[in-house]
Parts: structure tokens; C-alpha cells; sequence
């Protein structure tokens, strides 16, 4: 049985028990209190403490102080770009809409799952938990930094956890505005709940200042994945030409983008006789924009990385290896008898990836990529589909990347606003809310994901949990945004194969002083 059944169904159990998800403790467990060393935590390291955050019983528990706060109020200061939104914290109660509620509402599990895990820790901590919406049409270095921005300076902040994009994450640990989350005594951020793929890559010389994992649920369905029409495949011979299904090339590792290319080609059909391929014919891939963010890191290439000798982020973005899979990207985009790309239909509706969507439900396109939880979009579709993994940049490449979008995701970060006196109790929230949420949230979310297809595709839980999840990241360089080297990317969807090289020159100073410039100031912070 999968580990997310397993431990839904553990959390099941405790909560008709009534037992408590998160243990207190004067003794911080070994080894997760302090900054890693100034380098990268091994993959093997984080999963060989796994055992320390677990009871016997296998349920997750966190770590605390042992005290509780008199029914002191923490909140999250939260946003979206919408005027309306869903909680990713909170319960929404839909039978008593409010003014920014939804029209589009979140599966009553997960949303009682939300409830269920703030119950539980309102009463182990005696707090109350809450959340203050701002509304941030810009989305980066917007309404939300400058309220943070605002209140650090004068140390009067209505909240203690705050919840940008990880673009703004970036845009206010580069000022300055958010705690090193290590300087916060004993958060547990070696445990399993912190998403320990992210601290690798965002952790610069021993400094974290914002983080994701199982307390939100955004940052999951931000994670990069190609769904595919698995009745077009097969009525159109694809099992036969390549020897099994895509689970099968994706399980033998022969998955990669010159084969998503082969594929996507196959597919283009004027269905309405208007000479034009768009959205109402049959095509090979529907996507956007931010395929290119996808797929590059999906090839094994970032525009940054830390891993150095030091911890201190270098510029990676131009080797040979990126600027072939650059040609083969730009292959894939530029073809418009073959691809589609939402952000050429702005001008036609406001959130145009849904034309891709519906035209994808009616069975027109092999492919759609979305995220992870796209699935969960598409009930009424008649066909059958399936979800993996973004492919690889060559059969070479061990691991399948899934990118976590630094637009769509959310983040969790501690403002400099925070009164010392209540580092504790920000420790012991941080702390118990991670645990109840990954033995209650989390596979609550992935299940209802799940669930939208278990009659169609048993095969696409074993993509999530064995290839999606685990090769779950985001690019440094992306979200510190040095230079403007995200926006490179997306350029080159527009520019002639072959010219990565002279685009990224353009930029690469800039992009340098940029990042120096980060550097010098986390040096100033250690």
C-alpha cells in the first residue's frame, strides 16, 4: 500500500481517538535544531531522520516547548490576486459565504481537513488560529510587500506567519523583511513535513527565509505535470509504435522531450474549417507560457544553483546541455499547427488556460500541461486521461523534475516584526502545525487528487507518489528572479533556435551583479 494511503488512514484513526498529532517535549530532538552546515543536506541525510519525527505507531509528531499561550492569537497574513479566494488554512464555510469567498469551492475533505488540523492544534497549544487577507492584484513586490514592508518598520504587525508567492518570498528576504527561520529555537526544519528538496535549493550558507511543505496545499498543486488523453493515444496506434503505455517509457526512464516532441507532432486537425489551428481543433500539446519554466527544469537545468563549496549561489543557467534542450523547447512552442499557448487568447477571455482546458476535456489534444492536481479539473471529461511526470532532457538524466511554480506558489515566512518573546511560541506553532498537517492535510489533498481518477488510472497514483512528489522543486534562480533571467526563458519562446547563447549574454551581467548582490548581503546577515 501507498505511504499516503497508510498515513490517511493513521490519521483517520487518531482523530476518531481524539489523540494528539504533536508531542511536547523540553528536548528538542537531536540534530533538528540548528542551520545545516554551509553546503547542501544529502537526500540520504533528510530521510535517515524521518525515524525521528514518527511515533511508534507511524503517526508524524513534532517537537515542543510543552508550554500554551492563554488562548493568544496567531495568524497568517495571506494573498492572491484574486478579490475572492480559497483558504489553503483555514475552513471555508461555504453555507456562510463571506466577502472573499469563492465561487469555486475547495473538496469538503480537504476542507475539513483544514478544520480538523486547527482544532487540533488550538488545543494542544491553547491558541486560536486565524488569517488576514490582502489582496494583491500584482502578485510580486505588490499590495503584500508593502504591507510587510510597512509594519516591520514599526514593529506593530497584526500577524506572525506570513504567506506570499515565492517570488515575493525572495523579493523580501533580499530587503531584509523576514527572520532566518533557523534563528527561530528549535524549528524542526530537518523534519519530513518541510518540503527538504526546497531548503537544498533555497538555503544559501546556512540561511532559510522562507519555505514550503505540508501546512499549505498550493505549493502542491503548483507542482509541474503533463496530463495526457490516454484514449486519443491508443485509438491513434502510440501503444503499439512505442512498445507500451507513457507510464511505461516514464517507468523504463525513456521518457523525454524529444519523445513528447515525436508525440506532439502526430496531432493537428482544423475541426471547424476556419484555416486556423487554435483552441476548437484537435492539437498535440496545450499549454502556456510558463512551459518553458517546466520543461527546462524539468530537463535537470537551473538558472542558479547552490550547489557550491561554499553555499553561495552561482549563475547555471547556459551549459551545452540547456541550450539543446533550449532548441528542442523552442521546437515544441513555435509550432502553432501543433501547439497551443494560453497567452495567445488574453485577449479572448481573462483567464484564457481554461479555453485549453475545455478543448482538452473534449478530447482534442493529446497533451495539457498543468500541475499535479489538474486532474481534479477535469470531471466531466469523457475520455480517458492519465498524469506523469514532465519529461526528461535525455534518457541520461537519473531523476524526473517537477517544478513548483514561484508565481502560483505560496510560501511561509516569520516578518522581523515578530516580537522576540514570541519566538517560542512561533517555534511550537510552526512546529505542531507541520506535523498535524502531514497526518491530516496532506493526504487528505492528495487522496481527493487521487480520487478524481481511481476509476479511470490506478497507474497515476504511482506517478505522483514514485515520480511527481519526489522530484518536487524550484529553480533559485527563478525565484530570486536575478537579472530578470525568469522572464529569459519565457523570451526565448519567441526568439530563433539557437540563440540561448546570445540571449542569455544579454542578461548575464545583470544577472550576475544581481545575484552578487544577494550574496553580499546574506554574508552581511550571517
Amino acid at each position: 500500500m501507498k505511504r499516503s494511503l497508510r498515513i490517511l488512514c493513521l490519521a483517520l484513526a487518531v482523530l476518531l481517538c481524539g489523540g494528539i498529532l504533536a508531542a511536547c517535549d523540553s528536548e528538542p530532538a537531536t540534530g533538528n535544531t540548528s542551520a545545516p552546515s554551509e553546503g547542501n543536506t544529502s537526500g540520504t541525510e533528510s530521510e535517515s531522520l524521518a525515524g525521528e519525527f514518527t511515533d511508534e505507531k507511524g503517526n508524524y509528531i513534532a517537537y515542543t516547548s510543552g508550554a500554551t499561550y492563554g488562548g493568544q492569537t496567531i495568524t497568517f497574513l495571506v494573498c492572491t490576486v484574486n478579490e475572492t479566494y480559497n483558504s489553503e488554512l483555514m475552513y471555508n464555510d461555504y453555507a456562510n459565504p463571506g466577502p472573499t469567498t469563492s465561487n469555486e469551492q475547495i473538496p469538503e475533505v480537504v476542507n475539513k481537513a483544514y478544520r480538523d488540523r486547527n482544532s487540533l492544534v488550538e488545543e494542544q497549544l491553547g491558541i486560536t488560529i486565524a488569517e488576514e487577507y490582502v489582496h494583491d492584484p500584482k502578485r510580486t513586490n505588490g499590495a503584500m510587500v508593502q504591507r510587510i514592508t510597512e509594519d516591520n518598520l514599526v514593529f506593530t504587525a497584526s500577524y506572525q506567519v506570513v504567506v506570499p508567492c515565492l517570488y515575493d518570498g525572495a523579493n523580501l528576504a533580499k530587503v531584509g523583511a523576514l527572520m532566518n527561520l533557523y534563528d527561530l529555537p528549535d524549528i524542526q526544519l530537518s523534519a519530513p513535513w518541510w518540503d527538504q528538496v526546497f531548503h537544498e535549493e533555497m538555503t544559501i550558507a546556512g540561511q532559510l527565509y522562507f519555505t514550503i511543505g505540508d501546512i499549505g496545499t498550493i505549493n502542491k498543486s503548483a507542482a509541474a505535470a503533463l496530463t495526457f488523453n490516454k484514449s486519443m493515444y491508443n485509438a491513434n496506434g502510440l501503444q503499439e509504435k512505442y512498445g507500451g503505455s507513457i507510464y511505461d517509457l516514464v517507468r523504463n526512464g525513456k521518457w523525454t522531450i524529444d519523445v513528447a516532441l515525436e508525440m506532439t507532432k502526430m496531432f493537428s486537425e482544423d475541426m471547424n474549417g476556419d484555416g486556423v489551428i487554435d483552441y476548437n481543433d484537435i492539437v498535440g500539446w496545450s499549454g502556456q507560457l510558463d512551459d518553458m519554466w517546466s520543461l527546462f527544469y524539468g530537463s535537470g537545468s537551473k538558472l542558479a544553483s547552490t550547489d557550491t563549496s561554499d553555499g553561495y549561489p552561482v549563475l547555471t543557467a547556459y551549459t551545452e546541455r540547456s541550450a539543446a534542450v533550449m532548441d528542442k523547447m523552442q521546437s515544441l512552442v513555435q509550432d502553432k499547427q501543433h501547439y497551443l499557448s494560453a497567452n495567445d487568447y488574453f485577449n479572448v477571455v481573462q483567464w484564457p488556460s481554461v479555453l485549453l482546458r475545455d478543448n482538452f476535456i473534449a478530447g482534442q489534444s493529446l497533451f495539457y500541461n498543468g500541475s499535479m492536481t489538474t486532474p481534479m479539473e477535469l470531471g466531466n471529461m469523457d475520455d480517458e486521461f492519465g498524469l506523469v511526470p514532465i519529461p526528461k532532457g535525455d534518457e541520461n538524466q537519473d531523476t524526473y523534475y517537477s517544478l513548483v511554480n514561484p508565481w502560483v506558489s505560496t510560501c511561509f515566512g516569520v516578518p522581523i516584526s515578530l516580537a522576540e518573546d514570541d519566538f517560542v511560541m512561533i517555534s511550537d506553532f510552526l512546529n505542531a502545525m507541520g506535523a498535524a498537517s502531514a497526518n491530516i492535510v496532506a493526504p487528505a489533498y492528495i487522496e481527493q487528487c487521487l480520487e478524481e481518477m481511481k476509476s479511470r488510472d490506478d497507474d497515476t497514483i504511482e506517478m505522483i507518489e514514485d515520480y511527481i512528489l519526489p522530484g518536487r522543486g524550484c529553480d533559485i534562480g527563478m525565484v530570486f528572479a536575478w537579472g530578470g533571467l525568469d522572464t529569459l526563458l519565457h523570451d526565448m519562446a519567441s526568439q530563433p533556435a539557437g540563440t540561448f547563447a546570445s540571449q542569455y549574454e544579454t542578461k548575464e551581467a545583470m544577472a550576475q551583479k544581481a545575484l552578487d548582490e544577494t550574496v553580499a548581503f546574506f554574508k552581511e546577515s550571517k
